[in-house]
């Protein structure tokens, strides 16, 4: 037997070994849980994904064809050669690896692939494998392993890599246990947008964020996790084969779960824990409503509080004596939202004293770790910022300035910054906003959401969403439903061209979010966007086809309406420098568009702009504080909701009257309502099973229902086929959402 079948043999059986644990250049791969362990925010990867890696590491430093890899993976299949090509995609953006030249994964043109970074097999506290150096094996010295060890293999290399080589293998039977434990913190600041970024630099970061790791790992969904006061213990809304979701308590280091509600039918979220750590509020929600409940920590009786507002904008707190509960409510009935107290004995609901308008919706309050402050969002999603004021009421101080999407907010141990969730820069990113300053720094943990932070420990808990959307057809007359363009990353915004052969969407299956076109014909997916370039969203179809807008991310806070013409892939800037644009679309006339511009959801300023860049330019106002539009092209007619909350209105834009339609759709509703044939279709129970599309005339204010999906969404767009004989969304195919913790310290130098 030669020496490197001797290797290859150890090699193989050491592969062969269940729960195998990789450390692949900076990054450990645990093989049984599916899991990037030093990227713990990263979704679990396809189990077609690691036998890929596995086959790689057998030949780690060697080319392996395509054909050797599909006939090791998927034997006994007929698979095409693009299960391959997205298996390779999947590790690479499991590992990080996009730079150019790749680090992991090398492409041989035309024949396959080769994993050219070190390895090492972790098969115990203080193991380690396969080096990767040069051409020829050789055996390691034994000397520097412990009995219990596996083998450790090198390439030769030349004399002075050879020394080296010796030294690091010397020393590595004591550092292994470093490398197998250790949690590398990812870094994904926002380096794609080109100028604008808000995000501070290293250089000058105010936090620290260590000890990240993931504390629930368990099939299906672990959500809104709460930390107790002391950060000693974490609820969250948990996964449960009776009811959609139950809320449990667990300590934060490796404990079971209990269960501390009577476990009544409906979904359970939200739990917040009172502020002496004993009680935890929680949310009970059914298709008809929802109710609010007090239960004990431990487990016990449960409360009736009393019945809550839509489950999409009702988030609370205790006040700091844990006698009342802060949310917010209508004062008027309509679709306002302004805080109130709740108090747990009376029942009687008072509204704070602060200066607002009746045009604001003001929503998730925070009390400060000292109960000096409240900090709350203002603006529906999708265009929210985070704004603080006095206890006791008074004047209101905006804080962020980021008109974005924010999915969650804490206050500091401190007292002096706000954490929170939002993608304005591209992805879902936890950031540090400075309350006095208003200065925003990245925290560089992402994807990441609904963080909240301990009141007398430095330890935030937070979502690691691991949710991946796919685009699905559903039959409106038939139970017709298709997966369309599938592939291992999440799609979204789902528009299909007027003619229905082919689907513009987002989606992250190329490592970024960027546009993709299907084509249904042919099943082919193509990119509309590099995957260099800025991030695109909200696309929308041409009249004729051939053309598409979407907005594109230039900075946080500078977001541009582009037009690409699908044919060549080139894009036309059709906003005007220093307008920061919320959304857009086709107007009726030819090069005609319709554009929300300003700061925020409320600031916001929706025109209608015609010939852009041309002498021919004109603009004209429709509306102030828009949420959502929709034109209706036959009626030369444009729906809108408006950022209040009061509902939708329909603008005409021969006659310029303006009319308010109804209160059913608002900017509660955000993205999920669109315009068929003069009617609105609209989705209701988001979130909640079922989601029910709804048809709605605009004239009459009859409505019918016209179907029920037994289904989950988190994405709100949807498409309607030209027939009108189906729809196209974004299901949440898979959901296995778990709950992270890191600390987060200020640097030594603030």
């Amino acid at each position: 037997m030669t020496l490197h079948a001797s290797i290859r043999g150890t090699r193989d059986e050491l592969l062969s070994g269940p729960n195998l644990r990789l450390r692949i250049g900076e990054h450990v791969v645990d093989t049984g849980a599916l899991r990037v362990v030093t990227r713990p925010e990263w979704p679990r990867l396809t189990s077609k994904a690691i036998a890929v890696l596995v086959e790689l590491v057998r030949d780690v430093g060697q080319t392996v064809t395509r054909d050797q890899l599909l006939d090791r993976v998927w034997t006994g299949r007929f698979p095409t050669p693009d299960v391959l090509t997205q298996a390779v995609k999947e590790l690479r953006r499991a590992l990080g690896d996009d730079s150019k030249p790749p680090q992991y994964i090398e492409t041989i043109p035309k024949l396959g692939y080769r994993l050219i970074a070190p390895v090492l097999v972790l098969d115990g506290p203080d193991s380690a494998v396969v080096v990767e150096t040069a051409d020829a094996f050789i055996e390691a010295p034994r000397e520097t392993a412990s009995a219990n060890d596996a083998p450790v293999c090198a390439r030769v290399a030349p004399p002075r890599v050879a020394r080296a080589l010796r030294w690091t293998l010397a020393v590595a039977g004591s550092l292994i246990v470093l490398a197998a434990a250790a949690i590398v913190i990812e870094h994904l600041v926002i380096g794609h947008l080109r100028s604008g970024a808000s995000a501070a630099s290293h250089a000058s970061r105010a936090w620290t964020v260590g000890e990240r790791r993931v504390i629930t790992s368990d099939p299906g969904a672990e959500r809104r996790p709460q930390l107790s006061p002391d950060g000693t213990r974490v609820a969250f809304a948990a996964s449960d084969p009776v009811t959609s979701t139950r809320v449990v308590v667990r300590s934060i280091e490796p404990s079971q779960v209990v269960h501390i509600t009577s476990g009544g039918t409906g979904q359970e979220m939200l739990p917040s824990w009172s502020p002496d750590g004993n009680r935890i509020a929680f949310e009970r929600v059914h298709e008809d409503g929802c109710m609010m409940y007090v239960a004990s920590s431990l487990g016990g009786d449960e409360r009736e509080v009393g019945a809550c507002r839509d489950m999409t904008v009702n988030y609370f707190d205790w006040t700091p004596d844990g006698r009342a509960l802060i949310t917010a409510q209508s004062r008027t009935g309509g679709g306002d939202l302004a805080l109130v107290k709740l108090d747990l004995d009376s029942g009687e609901r008072e509204f704070l004293k602060y200066s607002r308008t009746d045009e604001d919706q003001d929503l998730e309050p925070h009390y400060s770790p000292d109960g000096r402050f409240i900090a709350f969002r203002r603006g529906v999603a999708p265009y929210s910022d985070l704004y603080v004021m006095p206890a006791a009421g008074g004047d209101v101080r905006q804080v962020t300035h980021v008109a974005s999407r924010i999915r969650g907010h804490t206050w500091t141990r401190d007292g002096r910054a706000l954490v929170f969730a939002s993608n304005f820069g591209g992805s879902m990113t936890l950031y540090a906003a400075d309350v006095d300053s208003g200065r925003i720094e990245s925290l560089d943990v992402s994807p990441a959401e609904y963080p909240d932070a301990a009141r007398d420990a430095d330890t935030i808990a937070y979502e690691i969403p691991r949710t991946q959307n796919q685009l699905t057809e559903i039959g409106l007359t038939d139970a017709r439903v298709e997966t369309l363009a599938p592939s291992t990353g999440s799609d979204y915004a789902a528009a299909l061209s007027p003619d229905g052969a082919r689907l513009a969407f987002v989606s992250d299956r190329g490592g970024r979010s960027q546009l993709w076109l299907y084509d249904r014909a042919t099943e082919a997916v193509t990119p509309l966007s590099d995957a260099g370039e800025n991030p695109m969203f909200w696309p929308r179809w041409r009249a004729d086809g051939k053309a598409i807008v979407a907005v594109r991310i230039d900075a946080p806070s500078q977001r541009r309406l582009v037009e690409i013409d699908v044919a060549t892939r080139r894009q036309r800037v059709l906003s005007k420098d220093g307008n920061n644009v919320l959304f857009g679309g086709y107007a009726v006339e030819p090069d005609s568009y319709f554009v929300a511009v300003g700061a925020s959801g409320r600031n916001n300023e929706l025109m209608l702009l015609k010939h852009p860049g041309t002498p021919d330019e004109s603009r004209r106002d429709i509306a102030a504080g828009v949420a959502f539009a929709q034109v209706d092209a036959a009626a030369h007619a444009i729906y809108y909701t408006s950022s209040s909350g009061e509902g939708l209105y329909r603008f005409d834009f021969d006659s310029g009257e303006r009319r308010f339609v109804t209160p059913k759709v608002s900017s509660v509703t955000t993205l999920g309502w669109r315009v068929v044939d003069g009617h609105i279709w609209y989705l209701t129970g988001i979130e909640v099973r079922p989601v029910v599309l709804r048809d709605l005339d605009p004239a009459t204010g009859e409505e019918r229902e016209l179907k029920r999906l037994d289904i989950a969404l988190k994405d709100v767009n949807f498409s309607i086929t030209p027939q009108r004989d189906a729809m196209v969304l974004s299901e949440v195919g898979t959901e296995d959402t778990d709950v992270g913790m890191f600390t987060l310290t200020r640097a030594s130098s603030h």
